[in-house]
């Protein structure tokens, strides 16, 4: 059976699903939820993604604060706020992730270039946020109904080029279709590798379809 503990990784409350298969882990797979959800909200995705990817570590944080509107649940960054607010918080949430993805590195003799960033709404703009910004270029980045916050600041601050991948539903209607189309204008503008899915009929969520085209992209972004 497969081993979930919670731990506390970079300061967050994290469950870590420990690799399907026995030996030494090939990667780690960061899994960031959405506002007013939790870890354990994204970890449901692993054992479909473990089918693929058995050798690695996946790895679900809660978000650093209690939601605003939802305190059962946890946020990245709060939302109400002018855009100071909404500069200031995913920079702070920022140094959150990337120490966790520090200490679990450290912990099992990995690189940054050994992890994925996976994110799903808020958690995909911390993926694509926190995976421009780390000093070593992750192996990939995947952002679910997610969109890029400051682009006017990518170019400048940008650190690393990981791939990525942008999955969107055409009928989302928490956060437009249209955050697909400006992401992916703007990575491709800073010279990062970009593709996206989009999925006809599908609101703010993540679909079968959807899923497989993520683990089609990290099975080529961890090779053998």
């Amino acid at each position: 059976m497969t081993t979930i503990v919670r731990e506390t990784k970079g300061g967050l409350s994290t469950l870590v699903r420990q690799p399907q298969e026995e030996g030494d882990p090939r990667g780690i797979i960061i899994l960031l939820h959405g506002w007013g959800a939790d870890g354990a909200d994204l970890m449901d995705l692993a054992p479909v993604m473990a089918l693929r990817l058995p050798h690695f570590i996946f790895a679900a944080p809660d978000g650093p604060e209690a939601c605003s509107a939802n305190p059962m649940g946890r946020q990245w960054f709060e939302l109400n706020q002018d855009q100071a607010g909404l500069d200031d918080g995913p920079d702070q949430a920022q140094g959150h992730v990337t120490a966790l993805i520090d200490e679990m590195c450290r912990s099992h003799g990995l690189g940054p270039e050994n992890v994925a960033l996976i994110g799903f709404s808020q958690g995909g703009m911390m993926a694509l946020h926190t995976g421009m910004r780390l000093q070593t270029s992750p192996a990939g980045i995947v952002s679910f109904s997610g969109a890029l916050l400051a682009p006017d600041r990518l170019e400048k601050e940008k650190t690393s080029s990981p791939p990525v991948l942008l999955v969107h539903g055409r009928d989302d209607q928490v956060v437009p279709y249209q955050a697909l189309t400006i992401a992916e204008a703007v990575l491709k503008q800073a010279d990062v590798k970009v593709s996206s899915v989009t999925r006809e009929g599908l609101g703010h969520g993540i679909d079968g379809e959807g899923l497989e085209a993520a683990i089609n992209f990290l099975t080529e972004a961890f090779p053998e």
